[in-house]
Order: C-alpha cells, then sequence, then structure tokens
C-alpha cells in the first residue's frame, strides 16, 4: 500500500524537519523583531499616555526600593526590572518582558516613550528620563 504525500491548500507538499528552527533563524527572528518595533513603534506598542489619576494603581505594581541608576542597553538588575514594570504596569507598553535584562526591545521602547514625552530618544535611562517616568 503505497501512501499518498500530504498536499497543502496552496498545492506544495510540507517540509520534513525537526520542527525546532535552526540557530540562525531564532537569532534573525529576534532580530527581525527588534527591526519592526524600532521602526513602527506607534504599530508594534499600545498607547503609550503619561500617567493619570488612574495611573496610582499601577504604580504599586511596580514597588521598588533601589535607586534609579543609569540603565542602557546590556544592563541587568533589579532596576532594570523595575523599569520594564512601570514600562508595562503605568505606560501600557504590552511587548517589553520583565526579565530585568535590558535587551532590545527594552531600549526600543524606551526610546519610544522619550520621543513621546520630548526627551531625546537616546534608549538610555537617565536622571531626566527617571524624572519624567515617576512625576
Amino acid at each position: 500500500m503505497s501512501r499518498q504525500p500530504r498536499v497543502t491548500p496552496q498545492g506544495r507538499t510540507p517540509r520534513r524537519g525537526s520542527g525546532r528552527p535552526a540557530p540562525g533563524r531564532v537569532a534573525a527572528g529576534a532580530l527581525l523583531a527588534a527591526a519592526v518595533l524600532v521602526a513602527a513603534p506607534t504599530t508594534a506598542f499600545a498607547h503609550a499616555p503619561s500617567p493619570s489619576t488612574a495611573a496610582a494603581t499601577e504604580w504599586r505594581l511596580c514597588m521598588y526600593l533601589g535607586g534609579h541608576p543609569t540603565l542602557k542597553l546590556g544592563d541587568s538588575g533589579e532596576a532594570v526590572r523595575h523599569l520594564q514594570c512601570v514600562l508595562n504596569e503605568v505606560y501600557r507598553y504590552q511587548t517589553v518582558p520583565m526579565t530585568g535584562s535590558f535587551e532590545v526591545i527594552t531600549e526600543a521602547a524606551v526610546k519610544h516613550l522619550q520621543q513621546q514625552l520630548s526627551l531625546p530618544g537616546t534608549g538610555v535611562v537617565d536622571a531626566a528620563t527617571w524624572t519624567a517616568l515617576h512625576p
């Protein structure tokens, strides 16, 4: 009994593989995602409004007792996790992972928010950016 090959609706036979993308494809996918975030921040992020009176409840979700050091791409720690929490919970960015690692997605969100707050879009969270984040 011979088995007929499966055909997709487009008339193609699906490729067989391990089901996992090659390591190079994962890295390329991450770079593509970052490029999309940087190139089109208004579609990649939810609306990033300034905090309102209702935002007071969101601030409680991002409790942090440490200082606010200058943060940039490659940094990690609790200050970065706090920044990511503020971006997600207060400013409603939906794509920033709260990992505690300042990665490309966090940098793109910071640049976008800096532009929204009329700050230089450097992607570096300096004293001026922290002041704008914590009115």
